[in-house]
């Protein structure tokens, strides 16, 4: 099995780790990460996970901090790996105002990043 890893960006999303379960439910593995994450961090990612091949931007209720909406950092933008933005004004535009609170829908949508956007070989 290859090694590789999606990273989920915490843009303020309340549990990031319940998006971290649904992708690691499909057998590809996750890591969360901090929006400032620099690119040495990054390095450390792949030196911990393998290939990094795409980012989820989880932003949600708590992304203004002290009046500050928190961006992406450079780093991950310039990786230009395919992104999956939620309740986020990236650069590349937002793909879902939200999360689909029905638990099927939301996994399919995770699904469908990984399988069609990634190219990683996913279980179901």
């Amino acid at each position: 099995m290859k090694k590789e890893v999606v990273v989920i960006v915490d843009l303020g999303h309340e549990d990031c780790g319940l998006i971290k379960d649904d992708v690691e439910s499909f057998g590809a593995k996750a890591a969360v990460c901090e929006h400032d994450i620099t690119e040495e961090g990054l390095e450390e990612l792949v030196a911990e996970f393998g290939e990094i091949k795409g980012f989820i931007l989880n932003g949600g209720p708590h992304k203004n901090v002290n009046g500050f909406r928190p961006e992406a950092s450079e780093a991950i933008y310039e990786m230009n790996l395919p992104m999956y933005s939620v309740d986020h004004a990236s650069y590349t535009g937002i793909d879902m105002f939200s999360w689909p609170a029905d638990e099927a829908v939301r996994r399919q949508k995770i699904r469908e990043f990984l399988a069609d956007n990634c190219g990683m070989e996913i279980r179901f």
